[in-house]
């Protein structure tokens, strides 16, 4: 038999929003478990009204226990692990039907209970073919042991809605503790995605600054006994980029982040000017709207940062312009990149990788290339802008 379940049993006993302290997992399985119970009741009441004997009523009662037994096992959060669902089930079946000749009447509408369980393990293509067998079975299974046609029908429209009843109480407690799972790991996955949204930002808007600090101080060290005002001159630059830096993590504090591409050239020329590097800038791509303004200004910033750390550059040149398309292009390129330049890809650390996303969620694309020649460039590509910024 196949007895796959629709929902893994232990998936919603151990989902992350679902634990001891769940209100709404304790009403749940209270749900599941005062159905069962309400089942199990009303059988033994009926069961000890139509059959005589103290004897029967105890055997009834005994086995009646052992099929709420069953009945909990294979329904609510708490449902049986599915490796025992094989012979769990065709016990259940043979407790269930095997009564039928002591008891007679008193016993037609038990089967609900079993119907029910097979609609929670059975697999979902043969389910519903099974429970309108034992439904339709009901009919002639009380005929057979003398009930009346009115009785008949009874029989198996109990054992249809007490089956559906059980199934949908216990699907409903299950797809309860699925939704406050999947609430939990929606709410851990936007804390997530903003974490990394802050690690982004910090890592963009404080890097340039702190590796240009880092790199003045360093020069200012090895100037400080050979031209001490050349050194206190790079001592002064460093002290105006950690000045950036403190504007930079206030900004990063308030949320606002925003970052312009003409500013950012004109910044990163200065830096690299300063440090004896050639710069040519060309800025051909008229006004931004904000996102993608920030964006090609973080990919700057990025850049040239990596340059300063990497590379030993002469020149670097700063382009970007617009194609026919209107699509927006970006090259930052430098010379002096080493050997393994070609090997930093969106793999070799978290600069790259940030800018990548960055551009792709603007539904650009960003490459890194390395010629014969040394030269290192990097492009970023944003679809089509306005022109006019709304």
């Amino acid at each position: 038999m196949n007895t796959r379940g629709s929902v893994e049993p232990g998936r919603a006993r151990g989902a992350r929003g679902e634990g001891p302290a769940d209100p709404m997992a304790r009403l749940a399985r209270g749900i599941v478990l005062l159905v069962a119970v309400g089942f199990f009741t009303a059988s033994v009441v009926a069961t000890v009204r139509n059959r005589d004997g103290l004897p029967y009523q105890l055997a009834a009662v005994a086995l009646l226990s052992v099929l709420l037994g069953f009945q909990i096992l294979h329904a609510g959060p708490w449902r049986a692990p599915r490796r025992w669902w094989p012979w769990s089930l065709p016990a259940h079946g043979v407790l269930t039907y095997l009564p039928f000749p002591v008891f007679d009447g008193s016993w037609v509408g038990i089967p609900g209970s079993f119907a029910a369980s097979v609609l929670l393990t059975v697999g979902s293509s043969r389910r519903w073919l099974l429970f309108g067998a034992l439904v339709a079975g009901q009919y002639p299974l009380c005929a057979a042991l003398g009930g009346k046609p009115g009785q008949c029908v009874n029989a198996s429209v109990s054992t249809a809605v007490g089956g559906i009843v059980v199934y949908g109480v216990a699907r409903l407690a299950e797809l309860t503790a699925e939704l406050r799972a999947a609430r939990t790991e929606l709410a851990e996955l936007a804390v997530d995605r903003e974490r990394l949204r802050f690690a982004r930002d910090v890592h963009d808007l404080l890097g340039y600054s702190l590796s240009v600090a880092a790199l003045k101080c360093q020069l200012a060290e090895r100037l400080a006994l050979e031209d001490p005002k050349a050194a206190r001159a790079e001592m002064a630059e460093a002290l105006v980029m950690v000045r950036q830096a403190m504007s930079d993590s206030r900004r990063l504090s308030s949320g606002d982040v925003r970052m312009s591409l003409a500013r950012e050239c004109r910044s990163a020329a200065s830096v690299l000017r300063a440090a004896g590097i050639g710069v040519e800038v060309a800025l051909d791509c008229g006004a931004l709207r904000p996102e993608p303004d920030a964006a090609l200004a973080t990919v700057v910033r990025e850049a040239v940062t990596n340059l300063l750390r990497h590379s030993m550059p002469r020149h670097c040149e700063i382009r970007a312009g617009r194609d026919d398309d209107g699509t927006v292009r970006l090259v930052v390129a430098n010379d002096g990149a080493p050997a393994e330049a070609a090997s930093r890809g969106p793999e070799g650390g978290r600069g790259v990788p940030n800018l990548t996303g960055r551009i792709r969620a603007l539904g650009g694309e960003l490459t890194v290339e390395r010629d014969g020649s040394g030269w290192f460039r990097l492009t970023a590509v944003v679809p089509g802008q306005s022109r006019e910024v709304p």
